[in-house]
């Protein structure tokens, strides 16, 4: 009974985390630098749903969201602000992950802590459309990778930035399983 209560909470977390993550890349990611690069915020959108100005339902466009930042003054700040999405959801990964390292939390707490360390999958996914992919199996553009075009506009190399995405990616996947294999051996030590 407890594994089945286990499954459904990761199933639980795992539905909420799309919406939630994509919220977070479009409000605290594009928005937040928009606003400080000196951008206004138009309109925000998740899965279809306007919620600012007003919330109505748009109806689903074929993308996740949408954070319309208007006004700002410079190319710099316009890229940069374009490159903050997927490196907002990578950053929150990155400290979920270091929180499972540092804290060991159990519980829900752990359980939300492994969700948001997956979310560096917003900025590999976000990479596909360089190479040509689409960035999503069902939908999505296979031709504009923003990340990636806002950090060539900013001088990034191209290749530079995709082979430290991978590869910063890949540490986070790493170190999110070899805490979750650590955590379940020092488990199955104490049960035996």
């Amino acid at each position: 009974m407890r594994r089945w209560a286990t499954i459904a909470k990761y199933v639980l977390l795992l539905a909420l985390s799309q919406p939630v993550g994509t919220m977070w890349h479009e409000l605290a990611g594009h928005g937040l630098v928009g606003v400080l690069a000196g951008g206004r915020i138009a309109s925000v959108e998740v899965w279809g749903l306007q919620i600012w100005p007003a919330v109505r339902w748009r109806g689903f466009e074929g993308h996740y969201g949408e954070c319309d930042v208007r006004d700002i003054a410079t190319v710099t700040g316009e890229h940069l602000m374009e490159l903050a999405g997927s490196m907002s959801t990578f950053g929150l990964a990155a400290v979920a992950t270091a929180a499972l390292w540092l804290w060991r939390p159990p519980g829900w707490r752990r359980a939300v802590l492994i969700v948001l360390s997956l979310w560096w999958i917003d900025l590999l996914t976000y990479l596909l459309p360089s190479w040509g992919l689409r960035r999503s199996l069902l939908w999505g553009q296979a031709s504009y990778s923003e990340p990636y075009e806002a950090a060539v506009a900013l001088g990034i190399p191209g290749l530079l930035f995709r082979s430290a995405a991978i590869a910063s990616c890949g540490a986070l996947a790493m170190l999110l399983a070899i805490r979750i294999w650590r955590d379940r051996s020092s488990v199955t030590r104490a049960a035996t």
